[in-house]
């Protein structure tokens, strides 16, 4: 295969050839004469193909966006001497190399063995390949060049980053008889005292009161409120009208990062979660506990990409047959139509707890366009929009408007328990 130096090359030996014999011009003839010269010699030693073997390692196959992860890709010579090798390990454009480099020159002889270490970052989450690996022999003069595909791939599944929640207060109002940390109005197991009775025989000896044992010279027993544990539904908005800002920095992505962070958070209270996602198919995971039941959630999470124009309407079809009704449900939209406002009145109607987490699509435009007298005019009117739709939410639901530039935890921790005792 020749190269576009061999076809510029060319190109410019048959311009001044022709031209020469046109304008009968001896000098102009003669000029072709080095170019083709070049060809002549560039052809007698032709590139070998390449014959490679690559191994390529990964330091971890799964990581969460903004970490690194190294790469060692070892290449072995099985063929002739090969004297100008371009090699490249492409990768898809969200994976960003920094450390390295994935692309270079080299020359390897026969049976000899390189290795390449490069480190990628990836800037979205997903689940990407990197490979197959592309190899190129180059003659000296670079006019011939004999290519290769070495059929090395390997996978590498990217999470979401999570939001923390340490210190808010989230978690669902209505308990069920299962044993968690959510206080109840019974008395049972848990750590909060709720009052002293007489001893039966039976009783945790650790739960004796001996101080009033002692006063009234006989045995008597702490009561604990019971701690049990409830149902939260997260529900993210992923439409393709929410996939507001930049490809990586977006309401959407965004939603996803809060989601995950709220899942994990009350995984860890002893509650269950489940998860509907609203994009160009309803997909849900039911509610379960437990850390398998976070992966399952994260794994639906990694392949989220906005798409779809479902109204929020088909959401409550789906909530309401086949989630349970006594249910916390988290909604995570940008809120960018007023029919969401039907949609939130509707599940208020159907008994649910409604609390709604806004990334708001004002601030992350704001910050993508030049601050002028007319964009500072536009924000001003939309935000008088949004604030009045968020009045009318907050009649029937608890209401985050959160900018994404901040934690999520600092809205949260301000408006204490969420939502808030009845």
């Amino acid at each position: 295969m020749r190269t576009p130096l061999a076809g510029a090359l060319f190109a410019v030996a048959m311009a001044a050839l022709l031209g020469g014999l046109a304008l009968r011009s001896w000098p102009l003839v003669l000029l072709s004469l080095p170019p083709l010269v070049f060809l002549a010699l560039g052809s007698l030693d032709a590139p070998p193909r390449p014959r490679l073997v690559a191994m390529r390692a990964l330091n971890r196959d799964r990581l969460s966006v903004g970490s690194e992860a190294e790469v060692r890709l070892r290449l072995t010579n099985e063929g002739p001497a090969l004297g100008l090798l371009e090699v490249v390990d492409p990768l898809p454009p969200e994976l960003v190399v920094t450390r390295g480099t994935n692309h270079t020159i080299l020359s390897l002889a026969r049976d000899e063995t390189v290795e390449l270490v490069y480190e990628v970052r990836p800037t979205l989450k997903g689940d990407y390949a990197i490979g197959p690996l592309r190899a190129r022999s180059l003659d000296p003069l670079g006019l011939g060049a004999e290519d290769a595909v070495v059929a090395e791939t390997s996978s590498l599944s990217v999470a979401p980053a999570m939001e923390s929640l340490a210190r808010a207060k989230l978690g669902p109002r209505r308990t069920r008889p299962w044993f968690g940390h959510v206080p109840s109005r019974h008395i049972g197991v848990g750590s909060e005292f709720w009052g002293v009775r007489e001893y039966v025989p039976g009783d945790d000896m650790r739960r004796i009161n001996w101080k009033a044992s002692a006063r009234f010279d006989a045995l008597f027993s702490n009561e604990y409120q019971g701690e049990r544990s409830g149902d939260v539904v997260i529900i993210l908005d992923a439409r393709r009208e929410s996939a507001i800002g930049t490809p990586t920095v977006n309401a959407v992505e965004i939603g996803v990062r809060a989601a995950l962070g709220v899942a994990e958070h009350v995984l860890a209270s002893k509650n269950r979660v489940g998860l509907i996602v609203q994009r160009d198919v309803l997909d849900w995971v039911p509610p379960a506990f437990g850390r398998k039941q976070l992966y399952r959630i994260l794994d639906h999470l990694i392949h989220v990409r906005a798409g779809g124009e479902w109204p929020l309407s088909f959401v409550t079809w789906v909530l309401t047959r086949y989630f349970p009704r006594d249910a916390l449900v988290v909604l995570i939209s940008p809120l960018t139509d007023r029919m969401s406002l039907d949609a939130v009145m509707t599940l208020a109607a159907h008994g649910y707890d409604v609390s709604i987490l806004s990334p708001s699509p004002l601030e992350i435009e704001r910050r993508l366009v030049a601050p002028t007298v007319e964009a500072e005019t536009a924000y001003r009117i939309l935000l008088m929009e949004r604030e009045n739709l968020v009045a009318q939410l907050r009649r029937v639901a608890q209401v985050v408007d959160w900018d994404p530039a901040t934690p999520l935890a600092l809205p949260l921790r301000r408006m204490g328990m969420w939502p808030r005792p009845a």
